[in-house]
């Protein structure tokens, strides 16, 4: 299988699209860390701050830390800041996109894993999707939010039997 690799703007190429001379691709469990970790820090410089999605939202601090645990809306633990970041495509510029929380309660519902490390939801909203024709939710998340519903619904609320 033919792995992809995350470039700055949000996208995914072939892995000898983004060689240079010097670079090599990652081969173990500890290099794909490391090159994750790396895209998490490039991602996380876009995220809002804790005070930056209070001052959009209106909100205090414990409203929130209350928020991103009721999984109200979307927060990442970004290791290096110490903190809390918040994607940036959960929000138009009046705050919160009005259904996010609904599309995040189909995570919860059904994949209630992926709560452990929320980065993997933040991977779903930034990988290509066939049921949206190879584009990705976040990229219509503003247009088309009740249509990226629809396909979180049909794919994490299916019946697990019936899939591969």
């Amino acid at each position: 299988m033919r792995r992809l690799v995350p470039t700055p703007d949000h996208n995914f190429i072939l892995p000898e699209k983004a060689m240079t001379s010097d670079s090599v691709p990652p081969e173990s469990f500890d290099d794909l860390a490391q090159v994750a970790a790396a895209r998490r820090t490039e991602l996380a410089k876009t995220y809002l701050s804790a005070s930056q999605a209070q001052s959009l939202l209106g909100i205090d601090s414990a409203t929130l830390t209350d928020w991103r645990k009721g999984k109200r809306l979307l927060g990442v633990w970004h290791e290096p800041a110490k903190a809390w970041l918040y994607p940036d495509f959960q929000f138009d510029h009046q705050g919160l996109h009005v259904q996010m929380p609904q599309l995040l309660a189909v995570f919860d519902r059904h994949y209630s894993h992926v709560w452990s490390n929320t980065w993997t939801i933040v991977e779903w909203f930034l990988s290509p999707h066939a049921l949206l024709d190879g584009a990705r939710p976040m990229d219509i998340l503003a247009c088309e939010l009740e249509r990226v519903l629809e396909i979180a619904k049909s794919e994490f609320l299916q019946d697990p039997s019936t899939q591969w």
